[in-house]
């Protein structure tokens, strides 16, 4: 006689609800703007290292400053008064700066950042020394295009724009330049001022459950009184 089993189905489990994560991006309403984007690439070109592939080998850029014309100053003075300059350097600044005027973009603005990166190779016209500004020039346009999604001041957009180099160079350096286009909200002078921070709910929709932790129902309980067959659907055009 043949005896068949039937296989043994273990009773299925009710799937627990796993807790809902909110994650909140706050906006820094108080910051500068410009001075945000300058120490974000600033830190993004203090990692360029002179071997990519070794993370221990030294940093590219020995000096990373706001330009405020000591480039110049070193090169036409006889004795240079200025601070300790290492290179290769990079200075920066902004140009065109530019902000919306219409009254639903206040704050919005817009420019080109500069970044004047000099080398200072003496034999710059040597076969394997010539090319070395258009591979810094690729070292710094991967690395902030790379990163630059890290830094909130660059994200709303900071785009290659431009890229020239002298054509002749003196006292040893070869200065090289790249404009980036960027936009940035600038919410400093009036757009936040007098501002506090207000929770609103719009039940059905949203209701003061969905603050999870900071939720007191005693103190603050869910709004019943509207059903979503209330706040939505379809609505036909009476016949004439």
């Amino acid at each position: 006689m043949i005896v068949s089993k039937k296989p043994v189905v273990p009773p299925v489990q009710p799937l627990q609800e796993q807790p809902h994560k909110i994650t909140t991006l706050e906006e820094a309403y108080t910051a500068n703007a410009m001075a945000e984007a300058y120490k974000a690439v600033r830190k993004i070109l203090e990692d360029i290292r002179v071997d990519d592939n070794n993370p221990e080998s030294p940093r590219l850029f020995q000096t990373i400053k706001i330009d405020n014309g000591q480039l110049s100053r070193i090169k036409n003075s006889k004795h240079n008064t200025e601070y300790a300059f290492a290179f290769p350097a990079v200075l920066i600044h902004f140009i065109n700066v530019y902000y919306n005027i219409g009254q639903s973009r206040i704050g919005e603005g817009k420019g080109v950042m500069r970044i004047h990166y000099i080398l200072n190779t003496l034999n710059n016209s040597d076969d394997e020394i010539e090319l070395q500004g258009f591979n810094v020039y690729q070292k710094i346009n991967a690395a902030i295009q790379a990163r630059k999604s890290e830094f909130p001041a660059l994200i709303n957009r900071f785009q290659l724009k431009y890229w020239d180099q002298p054509l002749t160079f003196d006292d040893g350096l070869q200065p090289y330049w790249i404009d980036y286009e960027i936009w940035f909200n600038d919410y400093t002078a009036y757009r936040y001022k007098d501002y506090e921070d207000r929770y609103i709910v719009a039940p059905p929709y949203t209701n003061h459950s969905d603050q999870l932790d900071e939720h007191n129902p005693e103190q603050h309980p869910n709004h019943k009184e509207l059903e979503y067959d209330d706040v939505s659907g379809f609505e036909s055009s009476p016949k004439p």
